[in-house]
């Protein structure tokens, strides 16, 4: 098995970007949904199926603690979320927010960035920083394989659709692999310098149906999905039991070889 594709969106719900390298710690992927956007007079988090053009806006962090927004028109917002000793810029205390019912402690941020998501989507939104995996739905990481991808495809086709291109990125996968399968649970990874292990399957929601390029409804793949115990799901989470480094060409190899 090969690396084929590294991603993760630093705004939660953002496009699901490439990466040519990703650095795993105990939480999951550094700098994945290190912020996400609140509904101020909820408290809620987004939720991107509610609220699917933030799927077409690009989040990049730079190492000196700039947050780069970019939208479909080509404006980009730039703004530092730091200060000098590297803490974030909060305008309130730390508040509690809720995530899918759960509730999640996060530091609300100042900046040009939330003034900018808000004239997009039309409402009203605030920055939060969050800590690492509190607004992560299944595991910390998620593996996809491209026989199930391929598999997926054929079937959109054979119902007289359309296979999108990219479909990994619609899934917002950690990890694409090269190989026909999904790993089974329990099966450890050793995937560049870090460890992982498999877990369950990955329930799945309306976002798959969402072409990130447009931020638009398009394919209806969430229809095309296998049912296990009366959920649609694809591709599987996993935990990171070894901390390092992953980059994209990296083999994944089983570490207990009986998976």
């Amino acid at each position: 098995m090969q690396v084929l594709r590294l991603g993760y969106a630093a705004v939660k719900g953002t496009r699901h970007l490439t990466r040519e390298r990703v650095s795993l710690t105990p939480d999951g992927v550094a700098g994945d949904r290190a912020f996400c956007l609140v509904d101020p007079a909820t408290g809620r988090v987004l939720k991107t199926v509610e609220n699917p053009s933030l799927t077409s806006i690009e989040a990049r962090t730079d190492d000196d603690g700039t947050l780069r927004l970019r939208f479909p028109d080509g404006t980009e917002i730039r703004g530092r979320l730091d200060a000098e000793d590297g803490e974030p810029i909060t305008a309130d205390a730390e508040s509690s927010l809720d995530y899918w019912g759960r509730a999640v402690t996060a530091r609300l941020l100042d900046g040009p960035h939330a003034a900018a998501v808000t004239a997009y989507l039309g409402l009203p939104v605030r920055l939060a920083a969050t800590d690492p995996g509190d607004v992560v739905w299944a595991g910390a990481v998620s593996l996809v394989t491209t026989g199930e991808l391929a598999r997926l495809g054929e079937r959109l086709r054979a119902s007289g659709g359309t296979a999108p291109e990219a479909l990994d990125e619609r899934f917002r996968a950690t990890i694409t692999l090269d190989t026909d399968a999904d790993p089974l649970p329990g099966t450890l990874l050793r995937i560049g310098s870090a460890t992982v292990e498999v877990g369950r399957r990955i329930d799945r929601c309306a976002v798959v149906d969402v072409d990130p390029s447009t931020g638009r409804r398009s394919e209806p793949v969430l229809a095309h999905l296998e049912r296990h115990d009366g959920l649609l799901t694809f591709g599987v989470d996993a935990r990171v039991v070894e901390p390092g480094r992953i980059e994209v060409g990296d083999l994944a190899t089983p570490a207990n070889p009986q998976h």
